[in-house]
């Protein structure tokens, strides 16, 4: 009888990040995010922290919001209730913020109970300027879950702003 020996390398189990690619369909000026999300993968029901970090292409002023939520992607609508800030009342910004200069803040918002979740959606961070309806989407960053392909477009998340 012939005997084998295999050495075997435990596996290592490597951890996905998620990743927050820009938003789909956003016009040219709007920039994506550098979003980093703790834990990571969210838990539902539990706080998560977001590290949102970008150069804009236009100005930040007094009024203009960042929101952070959680999307329904076959409803177009938010699960929950989104942050939304006054980016200029965040601690550690001082406006404006000129076109060309890095910002970056933190927010924390609780994910939705995993019952809340439907089979696809995103967690879309977006930056706009004006006041709804009437406003200019400056950033925007989504993770997408549970969509194929032919269904990876996010609604106008500056529309539930």
């Amino acid at each position: 009888a012939t005997l084998f020996a295999v050495n075997a390398a435990p596996l290592e189990l490597v951890k996905r990040e998620t990743k927050f690619p820009p938003c789909p369909d956003a016009p040219p000026d709007v920039v994506g995010l550098d979003v980093k999300m703790t834990p990571d993968p969210f838990v539902p029901g539990k706080e998560e922290t977001f590290d949102i970090k970008g150069t804009l292409k236009k100005d930040v002023v007094t009024g203009d919001l960042l929101g952070v939520g959680f999307i329904d992607l076959v409803a177009k609508a938010p699960i929950g209730d989104p942050l939304v800030v006054d980016i200029c009342t965040l601690p550690g910004v001082t406006c404006p913020i000129k076109a060309g200069t890095a910002f970056s803040t933190t927010q924390e918002l609780t994910a939705p109970a995993a019952s809340d979740l439907p089979q696809s959606y995103a967690i879309v961070i977006a930056m706009v300027h004006g006041a709804p309806p009437d406003v200019e989407p400056l950033a925007c960053s989504a993770a997408i879950f549970g969509a194929g392909s032919e269904s990876s477009a996010v609604p106008d998340f500056w529309s539930f702003l």
